[in-house]
């Protein structure tokens, strides 16, 4: 029998309630990552703050597995869910196709190398060891050819891939030979390749382009490892992917204030996040960082449906394309629950050595320097917390840095079930802290969080209700036919 108008009535104001706050618990950790996208080149211990207090949000949520029953694992209303997912899924699509429409510059520390790199290989270049010779007096009078347009661009702009001479590296001595030659392509020959073919003839809307793709493949990915992780919770994957997308709908930009800070010896102004901050960092800002992530994601799902070798190869790729953050998911996927290591292990070395191997054999000294040195030589700045403290306390911070991640590490090691929602604990929680503590905390650093953080917060404080008490409740629910 149906139930009358006022019992459902009844029943919908006693889920809505929950229904509310289990949204709100998953909405929170983005809306700290946003509190962390305050922007100022002042900001580090700022960022630093919002880092700890993410931290230490999802550590509490997800402390405990199943506390709370979900509300939207009842009946079907996961679909609603998966309602706003598509229509978030939409908008963030209509703002990508926007930017590859309009183009814009893209010549950032992070943009121009990926536009550029790709060049240098077709010229027989290596981008990670030589500058392009000066242009003849013939290619800067006439117009360059359309296949030749990038190139004339990239070299126009500075002969070097990414020459290290702005206002942090002003007393910077690597410009020499050798192990001393830092002004190289600073990622992998992956993300070189794979945005190459779009940004040859598109340059900066190749680059949007590319990013637009792995974006799909990241939230395909989101899907799967949240299915994967609580097979039993059928409002998991939505959750996730709510928890991934709704910082582009939440008006925080418009609602924060711009915060004026005089802290260690400091005074600075914060401006708050501009609207769909997150996509941003992957158009207008052209962060590479997508294509790593999303490789490093598929590694853990095939790691999750047992395909051993192919999750090492994966995960080679993403080292190939950018070594962090996969050197953190290199730490944690061989203590996984049942893994082949060996097999995971020996993948992972073989494509990575595969994917280096002819551009070290081409310059060694200089990759080392590029991928390597750089990462240890380079000077912090005003977005870490390492620029507030003398600079013989910086090593300590490194030291706690490592250390922090060690112990995430150790306890996922020791403690507790080692499947895929714990993974994703740990993984989101030794970012975070790697992050915090790290030289730089720049904003492309948060992409690497946010996917992690939205994850295990989409499914470890919650349990789907048994399917006995879901019918215990219809039939209180229903009238008495006496």
């Amino acid at each position: 029998m149906t139930e009358p108008g006022s019992a459902r009535i009844q029943k919908l104001a006693t889920l809505a309630g929950p229904a509310f706050a289990e949204v709100a618990l998953i909405v929170i950790g983005p809306c700290a990552l946003i509190l962390a996208r305050y922007f100022s080149w002042g900001a580090g211990p700022y960022r630093l703050l919002s880092l700890v207090l993410l931290f230490a949000f999802i550590a509490l949520a997800t402390l405990r597995r199943g506390y709370l029953i979900s509300v939207w694992d009842r009946g079907r209303l996961h679909w609603v869910l998966a309602a706003l997912c598509a229509v978030l899924l939409f908008l963030h699509a209509r703002y990508f196709i926007h930017d590859i429409r309009r183009g814009g510059e893209c010549w950032t520390d992070m943009g121009r190398p990926s536009i550029c790199s790709g060049e240098w290989l077709r010229r027989g270049l290596n981008p990670w060891a030589e500058c392009a010779p000066p242009l003849r007096a013939a290619e800067k009078r006439t117009p360059p050819t359309k296949g030749e347009a990038t190139y004339v661009e990239c070299v126009k702009f500075d002969r070097c891939i990414d020459y290290k001479g702005g206002r942090p590296y002003k007393n910077w001595k690597h410009h020499g030979p050798g192990f001393d030659f830092m002004d190289g392509y600073k990622y992998g020959p992956i993300s070189a390749l794979a945005y190459f073919p779009l940004t040859h003839t598109l340059r900066e809307r190749g680059v949007f382009a590319v990013n637009f793709a792995f974006w799909w493949l990241h939230a395909f990915l989101m899907w799967g490892l949240a299915v994967a992780a609580y097979p039993s919770q059928r409002a998991a994957p939505w959750r996730a992917l709510l928890g991934w997308l709704s910082p582009l709908v939440l008006p925080l930009a418009t609602l924060l204030p711009t915060i004026h800070i005089s802290a260690l010896g400091h005074s600075y102004e914060l401006a708050p996040p501009e609207q769909g901050t997150f996509i941003l960092e992957i158009t207008r800002r052209c962060a590479n960082d997508i294509i790593p992530v999303s490789l490093g994601m598929a590694a853990l799902l095939m790691a999750a449906r047992k395909y051993w070798v192919l999750a090492g190869v994966l995960l080679g790729l993403s080292l190939a394309a950018k070594p962090l953050p996969a050197l953190l998911w290199c730490v944690l996927l061989p203590g996984f629950a049942g893994v082949h290591a060996r097999r995971l292990v020996a993948s992972a070395v073989v494509t990575t050595t595969l994917c280096y191997l002819p551009f070290f054999v081409w310059a060694p000294r200089e990759m080392i320097a590029n991928l390597i040195s750089f990462s240890w030589l380079r000077p912090t700045n005003a977005s870490s917390i390492r620029a507030y403290i003398p600079e013989s306390l910086g090593s300590l911070i490194g030291v706690l840095q490592l250390l922090s991640c060690a112990v995430l590490t150790f306890a996922f090691y020791r403690s507790g079930p080692r499947d895929l929602g714990r993974l994703l604990r740990t993984s989101a929680l030794s970012t975070i802290a790697f992050v915090a503590f790290n030289k730089v905390v720049h904003g492309n650093y948060l992409l690497w969080i946010q996917p992690l953080a939205a994850l295990a917060l989409a499914g470890l404080p919650f349990r789907a209700p048994a399917r006995a008490s879901v019918r215990a409740a219809r039939v209180r629910a229903a009238p008495d036919p006496s």
